[in-house]
This record gives structure tokens, sequence and C-alpha cells, in this order.
């Protein structure tokens, strides 16, 4: 693992729906903006970005590709979480993120052990993911007996669906709870079904709980410190 300054500043995409990143800052707490803060999984620097334009300052980023990243904002460190032991010269964060990257690691358990180990016992971890609670994601495995954004058609690199009530006792396993959980679009709804399965979903959802309808599961973690 190195730790790298990347110099050249290029066009930053999010790779993930559009809004997410900025919703995702409405639902932070309160945070000291110029607490340390870590990106897992960083890609392009898109959401180190958006948190430096929100007054954020000092800015960590994780990825096992370096070459994407457009921002001089953050530091910059690479290593593939897979496989490489990452001690970040022993510095605690009070927010650790990982924004679509879960559902592509094999060894979860590895970024779970991360981040136990390099968030302040006040910290916070927020982590999203493909949402396979909403009703139109289960209405698909229902008739398909596919879970949507893991099936054939979606990215093949998605290899690992999360449930909450399991995610729950891996965080435990860590020292971890959650703090709370939403989904994004927060009005609900599905950017990414059929225009048919979307319409059958919302009438189900007249007389089926659908609790978490979006199309991504955000989840906020803390330290089990009592």
């Amino acid at each position: 693992m190195k730790s790298v300054t990347v110099r050249q500043v290029e066009s930053l995409r999010e790779k993930t729906i559009p809004g997410l990143h900025e919703s995702l800052v409405r639902h932070l707490p309160p945070l000291d903006k110029d607490g340390a803060v870590l990106d897992v999984g960083c890609g392009t620097g898109a959401w180190l970005e958006r948190l430096f334009g929100h007054g954020y300052r000092n800015l960590y980023g994780i990825d096992v590709e370096l070459s994407q990243v457009g921002t001089t904002n953050a530091q910059f460190f690479q290593a593939n979480l897979e496989v490489d032991d990452i001690h970040l010269d022993g510095r605690k964060f009070q927010l650790i993120t990982a924004i679509e990257v879960i559902e592509h690691i094999e060894n979860t358990g590895r970024l779970f052990s991360l981040v136990a180990s390099h968030l302040e016992d006040d910290g916070l971890f927020l982590l999203t993911t493909p949402n396979v609670h909403s009703l139109h994601s289960r209405l698909r495995f229902l008739l398909r007996g596919e879970l949507q954004f893991f099936d054939g058609k979606a990215d093949e690199t998605h290899i690992t669906p999360i449930v909450l009530t399991p995610l729950e006792r891996m965080l435990a396993r860590h020292g971890l709870r959650i703090r709370s959980s939403w989904s994004f679009p927060e009005a609900g709804g599905s950017i990414a079904s059929r225009k048919s399965l979307r319409l059958v979903s919302k009438m189900l959802g007249l007389v089926i709980p659908n609790p978490i309808p979006g199309d991504i599961l955000c989840v906020l973690a803390e330290k089990c410190t009592r």
C-alpha cells in the first residue's frame, strides 16, 4: 500500500444514481469539518470532492486504481481491500464511508475490520449498496427468481447482496451497530426497473408494507461503546 497525492484534476463522474451524494450529505449529522474522513473505494473522488464543497478539509481515499481520481482536495492510498493489509499509518477517522462498494467485495469482513480499526470511538460509518429490500426488488425475485442489481443483466462485479439482519450480525462481530437506515430515492420508486414492474409495485404498495422503497440502501453505523 502506498500513499499518493493526486495532482492532475480530470473531469469527475459520480458512478452512482444522480442525486445520491447530495442526499447523503444531508443525512450526515453535524461533524467537525476539520475531522478526518476516509472514503473506501473512492473511485474518481467525486464523493470526497462533494464533501470538500461542503467544507470538509481533512479528506482521504482508498482505491485499487488511482488513475481515475480527478480531485486534488484529498490524500489517497492505493490498495486492494481484498488482499492488502491496510494500516493507514495509524490514523483514526470521525467518518468512514463506502459508497456503492460492499456489493463488489467478496470478503466483507475485511471492510468491517478496517472500519473498526480506524474509526474514532464516537465516529460513524456510512455505507450504501443496491437495495434488495424494496417491493419492486422482492417482486422481481418472486416472478423471476433473480435479485435486482445482481441478475445476469446487472454489473458483473456485483457479487454480494446485502440484507439488513445479516448485516447487523456481521457489524456486531466487529464492534459496530446500525444507528439508522433509509433508502434513495427517498420518495421511493425505482429508476432501474421496467415501467410495467414499477406500476405493479406501486399498486401492491397500497396493501404490502414497503418501508425501504428506493433503489439504494443507505446505512449509518457506529461503534458499540457500551
